[in-house]
């Protein structure tokens, strides 16, 4: 019986040994047991899921950054899986009070924040906290996709692959972030895709979850949000990131005036100063880039905004 004892003891920790080594070609992991990112290039396409929604609640700002939260959930026993976003009121807390005893899961959240000025983007991937007992490994494979459109079909960026293993990795609060140049205005989104295994290796469940769509120039600007209190109107983003430059119709001082009038006949009272240079009125598309003069098209904005945050955007479009 004892010799027994020890045999199971040497193979339960030749088995541990051997799974908090790397396994896969794609990922590498330090003397510290850190992990390693490395690119993957990729051309693929893939299509973004409509409507821009976090946690069920709709943003005034398409483009803010935030970070999307997922559960992935398995069943030890049956083996079946599950996966969805999670809502605003849901916390690792109630999700393991609802939880059945067979069942076990990963809290997860993705993020996209573009970087101004660097032309880059980062992709983050982070554990938020596991329902019942924590896997032994996660391999994780992060793209950036561009899209011409919003919700629309995306080409990739580049990508980056990492494995999460091992007690000091696999733990609530452990971020990968993969960075991925920008070279063009677009609507940019990250697909994270993932196994989860345990400490056999084998397979607990797989998932893809996508961050949220924000549209940047060439720059990695974020698209500015600017909202009118009196119109009630918010200045709508670029249909397209493939405008084309053109000639620009003319816009004149009677055009301004003409303008104004009818934006105070139908918003009387509203608290624009038009005078001298405070108030600027903003073509929503450039004219550069195929707009008109039509009222539609024009919303008035603070000339400190429209000088140094609205139009240098449209520069770097």
């Amino acid at each position: 019986m004892k010799k027994f004892k020890n045999y199971l003891l040497s193979f339960l920790t030749a088995t541990l040994v051997a799974t908090l080594l790397p396994l896969s070609v794609n990922a590498e992991q330090d003397l510290n047991n850190e992990v390693v990112v490395l690119d993957v290039q990729g051309n693929n396409e893939i299509s973004f899921v409509e409507p821009a929604v976090v946690n069920n609640v709709q943003s005034e700002n398409p483009n803010e950054i935030e970070e999307v939260q997922y559960l992935l959930s398995y069943d030890k026993v049956t083996g079946a899986q599950s996966t969805r976003m999670l809502e605003p009121n849901e916390t690792i807390e109630s999700l393991n009070r609802v939880t059945p005893m067979a069942q076990g899961g990963v809290v997860y959240g993705v993020l996209l924040t573009p970087i101004e000025g660097a032309s880059e983007a980062d992709l983050l991937f982070r554990i938020n906290g596991f329902i019942g007992s924590k896997p032994n490994r996660i391999d994780l494979t992060y793209t950036l996709y561009r899209g011409i459109q919003r919700g629309t079909t995306g080409t990739s960026v580049g990508a980056c692959t990492a494995i999460i293993q091992g007690i000091l990795n696999v733990k609530e609060g452990k971020t990968v972030t993969c960075t991925k140049k920008l070279s063009q205005t677009g609507f940019y989104f990250g697909e994270a895709k993932l196994t989860i295994k345990n400490i056999l290796g084998v397979v607990m469940g797989t998932d893809s979850a996508q961050t949220r769509q924000i549209l940047t120039n060439k720059h990695a600007a974020v698209y500015p949000f600017h909202y009118d209190p009196y119109s009630n109107r918010t200045m709508e983003e670029p249909a397209r990131a493939d405008w084309a430059r053109t000639t620009s119709v003319p816009w004149t001082s009677d055009d301004r005036y003409k303008y104004i009038k009818e934006y105070s006949e139908k918003f009387p009272n509203n608290g624009w100063n038009w005078s001298g240079n405070v108030t600027h009125t903003h073509h929503v598309r450039p004219r550069n880039l195929g707009g008109t003069n039509a009222f539609g098209n024009i919303i008035p904005i603070p000339a400190r905004v429209h000088e140094s945050i609205v139009s240098p955007w449209f520069v770097g479009y």
